[in-house]
């Protein structure tokens, strides 16, 4: 195994992780079970986990040359570490997959990139993925996604998860120069957006897990408004990007947090509803299906969710 170290690997898969213990061994064997006809290196960035998963990765890279660790003296918070994580990915194209989610095709890379390679005006490719509660599938993540999504998609629930994509390597320069935010998901989105279309597939080729100690179930206020930050910096990168509609998507996520006290509710939503005022009366549809909608474990407020 050896001589993969040698070789530029043509992707490069980037994994966060913090206390994931319990499932990183399966995220990492499903990674380099990847039946591809390219080299391929797996970069993860654990940050600073109380648990065992630091051992349990350094254990995989002993075994396999592929796997690099990425060493760190404290935590780094979730943008800080994925950051760092794909500014040390190597490959043409780059993946992700968080410690405790899992790949279940090991033919999605191949898949994925023979389709880049085909069609270059496309800066990323993603797919269906299966949710999982308490190790059981509950449902798909989302249905009735096109199969070509633009910017103008992507301002709403999220319509794929993070461990279903592929992207082209110049959108890392886009993201990693980004203000901090905490939806780190769909602000890589967005800049995939930018490059070129994204591609979505209806196979089903990862795994969700939706668990309490993830982000997505204990983001608070504080940190959902960080979100705001990278709107003046999308607007310079793409002049013509839709802010006050971007924005009132953000206060909405907002008012709908699970932490938020009464009079934030109230507040966020109002800017929410004051911003759409244009969207009626889809904006009140958009409410309510997060409000009372049985798919909305689905679309939570913050996707990458590999921190405290």
């Amino acid at each position: 195994m050896k001589s993969e170290n040698n070789r530029t690997p043509k992707l490069s898969v980037c994994m966060i992780s913090y206390n994931h213990a319990q499932y990183i061994s399966e995220a990492i064997e499903s990674i380099l079970a990847q039946n591809v006809d390219f080299p391929i290196e797996l970069v993860i960035g654990d940050d600073c986990s109380t648990d065992e998963t630091a051992a349990i990765c350094q254990g995989f890279a002993r075994r396999d040359a592929r796997v690099h660790v990425l060493s760190c003296e404290r935590n780094l918070g979730v943008m800080p570490n994925f950051v760092r994580t794909l500014q040390a990915c190597r490959g043409e194209y780059a993946a992700v997959c968080e410690g405790d989610d899992y790949w279940t095709d090991p033919l999605k890379l191949q898949k994925q990139v023979q389709f880049l390679d085909a069609h270059l005006d496309y800066a990323g490719a993603t797919h269906q993925s299966v949710i999982l509660i308490g190790n059981k599938a509950a449902r798909v993540f989302k249905e009735n996604v096109p199969p070509t999504l633009a910017t103008l998609d992507l301002i709403g629930g999220r319509l794929f998860h993070t461990a279903s994509v592929v992207f082209r390597r110049p959108v890392l320069k886009l993201f990693c120069n980004s203000p901090q935010v905490s939806s780190c998901d769909r602000l890589l989105n967005l800049c995939i957006s930018f490059l070129g279309k994204i591609h979505y597939s209806e196979e089903v080729m990862c795994a969700y897990r939706v668990h309490s100690t993830g982000m997505s179930s204990n983001v608070t206020v504080a940190q959902m408004k960080l979100d705001l930050n990278c709107i003046p910096y999308l607007k310079r990168i793409r002049p013509s990007f839709p802010v006050y509609r971007y924005m009132s998507y953000v206060y909405a996520t907002i008012g709908l947090c699970r932490s938020a006290r009464v009079y934030q509710k109230l507040y966020y939503l109002s800017l929410y509803f004051i911003l759409s005022f244009a969207q009626f009366p889809k904006n009140i549809v958009f409410i309510g299906s997060r409000l009372f909608g049985a798919h909305k474990e689905t679309s939570p407020a913050v996707g990458l969710d590999s921190n405290k």
